[in-house]
């Protein structure tokens, strides 16, 4: 049954750099039970909760990079820091790479490791460290569809089976979570299907 109201949450409120502080649900490689991806003090740990394999990755380095959205032509961007020099600052001015327009924007610090395997990984629904299957996976007309851990998979079945979303009332113009969804699990015809889905998840 829908619901009839969600507002949706900040845009990367659940994302891997989020899901690794309590545990990046992944299927263990040696016995197909559910383990747990984290990170602490510059290590990524897997550990399966099942026979208590265990497998670590030592971050690799960090990279710098601003993310905004442009004033100007309303596009976001993503934009490396290379120069150590720049690195330092917590804010810099940096140009859209779309426009040109020069604005402020926070300068983000991230593991490289993170993105071990690549962006394409992580929509294949693998975890971007290790290449484990993510534990909460399925799929939708062909389509991979995974949630990182179970506070994802709540949201995502919250937010497809609302009747009404609605933006964030204080920050109205900014991206939201729902962003990050690819175009066919926010269309109408296939949201009750996919809830459908999500819900035998749950059920793992």
């Amino acid at each position: 049954m829908l619901k009839n109201r969600m507002v949706d949450q900040p845009y990367g409120t659940y994302s891997v750099y989020s899901a690794l502080k309590t545990g990046l649900c992944v299927t263990c490689p040696r016995c197909g039970g559910m383990g747990l991806v984290t990170y602490r003090e510059g290590q990524y740990r897997f550990q399966c909760a099942a026979c208590g394999h265990a497998r670590a990755k030592q971050l690799s380095g960090y990279r710098f990079r601003v993310q905004n959205l442009c004033q100007s032509c309303g596009r976001y961007y993503n934009v490396p820091i290379q120069d150590p020099r720049r690195q330092t600052f917590p804010v810099l001015r940096v140009p859209c790479p779309y426009c040109g327009f020069v604005m402020p924007g926070r300068v983000e610090k991230t593991g490289q490791v993170v993105w071990y395997g690549g962006d394409g990984v992580l929509w294949r629904g693998q975890d971007p460290i290790f290449g484990f299957d993510l534990w909460f996976l399925t799929s939708f007309d062909g389509k991979p569809v995974w949630a990182l851990n179970r506070e994802h998979l709540a949201y995502l079945i919250g937010y497809l089976s609302a009747r009404l979303r609605e933006k964030p009332p204080d920050n109205p113009g900014l991206r939201t979570q729902a962003d990050m969804l690819p175009a066919f699990m926010k269309t109408a015809k296939n949201r009750e299907r996919l809830v459908r889905r999500l819900r035998e998840l749950q059920k793992k």
